[in-house]
């Protein structure tokens, strides 16, 4: 009995500590900074930063495969850049994330784009 619980946890831990390196690891779960502490920083270094997508700003260039869409803060806003294929899930309104950095002209060039889903509670009574 004790060589088989031994065994199990030989087996499991490995498996949960990848489990768990992977969820950390992961755009979803990671940090990013919101668009007001990004338009006070002066540097040009890679980060990730979401806001919400300014309706009526998104502008797609099917030759380029570039979408140009403007994100919001509290009291900032910032152009972004990014060419790929964007989430299903993304149009206005939604709360962006994206991984880049800032170029020469002040716009966001994002390497990655990934859509907050939120949450929906629905009240009990």
């Amino acid at each position: 009995m004790k060589m088989k619980i031994i065994i199990a946890v030989v087996v499991l831990l490995p498996v949960l500590l990848h489990a768990g390196y992977a969820v950390a690891a992961s755009p979803v779960a990671n940090y990013y900074i919101t668009i007001d502490e990004y338009i006070a920083r002066s540097a040009s270094t890679p980060v990730r930063i979401g806001g919400e997508v300014v309706p009526g700003s998104i502008r797609w260039d099917g030759a380029t495969r570039t979408i140009r869409f403007t994100m919001v803060g509290e009291n900032a806003k910032t152009d972004v850049v990014y060419r790929g294929i964007a989430p299903d899930s993304f149009r206005d309104g939604v709360t962006a994330i994206v991984d880049g950095a800032r170029t020469l002209d002040g716009s966001f060039a994002a390497t990655l784009l990934i859509v907050k889903c939120p949450h929906q509670y629905l009240s009990g009574s």
